[in-house]
């Protein structure tokens, strides 16, 4: 039985480590060829795109493949195929003379992964740089677009002709049908340069349940930069014809400005279940919307350590706005975001625009307006119920809590007392300068000062997710209580207030994994008590430094967030401290 036994074990493990197969292309082919060695290479991405298996990854060496392809290939789970560039060749997929509209489609596959190519240059009305769809009951899952560059498509030419609403071009669009599309990836690409019309640069539209979109740059485009869009019908099943449970993080969306209507870098438009965190949107129509335009909702959004400046129309829009449709947005929370000097157009929006929204909760964040004063717009369209703000900061740059301006359901504020005592919100909320490292507006950095009043000044009841983290990728909980705003100050000493002096004492790394430095100075004759406590107070180390001693070892605390406490000089100095291995 052995031997038997043996060779079972050797037929599994054949199985398992089978190697991919590789397929190559190069313009210079022959898709008369195999296609398996780089001497008898493929000459079209479309024969690799008939061709390719299960378990296998094209090549494509570098050069300007005037294509229009449709994807006719599948993998399989585990067995995905591979379509990529040769070594650190560049390769463009490149619309010019081509009759098609549609430069790489992808309909009813799955199992499928695309990395380091190029689309660009298609000019036609509907013109699409990418179209992933699902059709009829057929569905599709486990694609993945990594280090995509699409540029350059178009309905036309000229991007100051004011486009009609059936003038569009979509540089990247997810149309989920009634089967449906799962688990879609979009990392690290570029989308920029691209004349849209009516349409968006970025877009997932109906039944696509399971995404992420991360550290993607999308820009200079003529509308709306990342779109998470439902109820327009395109599943024929209203329960799902929502793109929903997703996570857009990690973007940089800038410079999406529209001819005809009002641009957000990142819009959430019948979208379901989605986080929208760490995402940086400037210059756009406006910063974030989460919007319902059409009979239906938008539900359950989450709106987290975001930053949002000097967008043309507001930070954020939330809400339908039209009592044409039934259009409304529920049950969304809005909190650690910074908003800076938002509505350039001084139109009278100011930071935060709100219609038909209920059950929202906007806390944590910090407001800090243009020379308008304007904090927000509240429409007084219906419905509206159960709104909650609390524990912001919001701030003028006139620093006069008494000079500024609310327009809550055609209600005026000029001060935030009457504003605070006439809407009954914000009771827990501050009005103070935030204290950010600069506020120069072509490119703030809206980190925190250690003198910030908004250390440790958010709701000490906030929810946070499994291991979240601020802007600049630090956890996010420290010494028990969030910080306000999109950033955790890490190097907040607890009694020194003033940046101006030096600071005596530094720990690092921070996060550290084994070994934290204490930059601290010691007389001969002085010990200095170091006690590190979790998150919860409790006391967990406690050592005494001299003078030639300036190291701990941390290898015994588990991951997590702690606060030092040095004691030097006669004060205790309090920093926080990230165990991360």
């Amino acid at each position: 039985m052995k031997p038997i036994c043996l060779l079972l074990v050797v037929s599994l493990l054949s199985i398992f480590t089978r190697a991919q197969t590789a397929y190559y292309v190069d313009i210079n082919g022959n898709d008369q060829n195999d296609g398996t060695t780089p001497a008898t290479p493929w000459k079209t991405i479309q024969k690799a795109c008939n061709s390719a298996i299960p378990n296998s990854v094209v090549y494509i060496k570098g050069g300007t493949y005037n294509e229009n392809i449709v994807v006719n290939v599948s993998g399989t789970a585990g067995n995905p195929i591979i379509f990529r560039n040769y070594q650190n060749d560049v390769v463009y997929i490149d619309g010019t003379g081509t009759t098609g509209s549609t430069m790489l489609s992808v309909t009813n596959k799955s199992y499928l992964s695309f990395q380091n190519l190029t689309i660009q240059n298609r000019t036609v009305n509907d013109a699409q740089g990418i179209l992933v769809e699902t059709t009829g009951s057929d569905s599709s899952t486990e694609l993945s677009f990594r280090n995509i560059t699409i540029k350059n498509i178009k309905w036309t030419s000229s991007p100051l002709t004011v486009p009609a609403s059936n003038n569009n071009a979509q540089p990247f669009i997810a149309y989920g049908g009634d089967g449906g599309i799962t688990h879609i990836e979009i990392d690290s690409c570029k989308i920029f340069d691209n004349i849209l019309g009516y349409s968006e640069a970025l877009t997932l539209d109906g039944n696509v349940d399971g995404f992420i979109i991360s550290n993607c740059q999308v820009h200079d485009n003529t509308n709306i930069g990342i779109d998470i869009a439902g109820n327009y019908q395109v599943s024929s099943d209203a329960a799902t014809d929502h793109a929903r449970n997703g996570i857009v993080t990690s973007n940089k969306c800038y410079k999406n400005v529209s001819l005809v209507a009002t641009s957000a870098g990142i819009y959430v438009d019948g979208g379901k279940n989605v986080v929208i965190e760490r995402n940086k949107c400037y210059e756009n129509g406006s910063g974030i919307e989460i919007g319902c335009e059409e009979n239906g909702t938008t539900d359950s959004i989450i709106v987290k350590n975001n930053l949002v400046f000097n967008n043309t129309s507001t930070g954020l829009y939330i809400g339908g706005y039209t009592t044409a449709t039934t259009g409304q947005v529920l049950n969304c929370m809005i909190r650690n975001n910074t908003l800076f000097r938002n509505n350039s157009s001084n139109d009278g929006n100011g930071e935060l625009v709100i219609s038909k929204a209920s059950n929202c909760v906007f806390k944590n964040n910090i407001f800090y307006t243009n020379a308008q004063n304007i904090f927000m717009y509240v429409d007084s369209i219906a419905p509206q119920i159960a709104n909650v703000f609390d524990y912001n900061c919001w701030y003028t740059p006139n620093n006069d809590s008494n000079d500024i301006s609310v327009n809550w359901r055609s209600m005026y504020y000029d001060s935030f007392s009457s504003y605070r005592a006439g809407t009954a919100q914000d009771s827990n909320s501050i009005f103070n300068n935030p204290y950010f490292y600069s506020t120069t507006i072509s490119s703030p950095d809206l980190r925190l000062l250690n003198m910030s009043p908004c250390y440790n000044a958010g709701d000490s009841a906030t929810e946070l997710s499994y291991n979240e983290t601020s802007y600049d990728g630090n956890l996010r909980l420290l010494d028990g209580v969030i910080d306000m705003g999109a950033y955790e100050i890490i190097f907040a000493l607890g009694l020194n207030t003033d940046d101006s002096k030096s600071q005596p004492c530094f720990v690092s790394p921070n996060p550290a994994s084994d070994i934290v430095l204490i930059k601290v100075e010691i007389s001969n004759n002085e010990s200095v008590p170091i006690n590190i406590y979790n998150i919860v107070g409790q006391l967990v180390k406690s050592e005494i430094l001299k003078q030639n001693q300036k190291e701990i070892n941390v290898m015994d605390l588990c991951n997590g967030v702690y606060m030092i406490d040095i004691v030097s000089q006669g004060k205790i100095e309090r920093q926080k401290l990230v165990i991360q291995r």
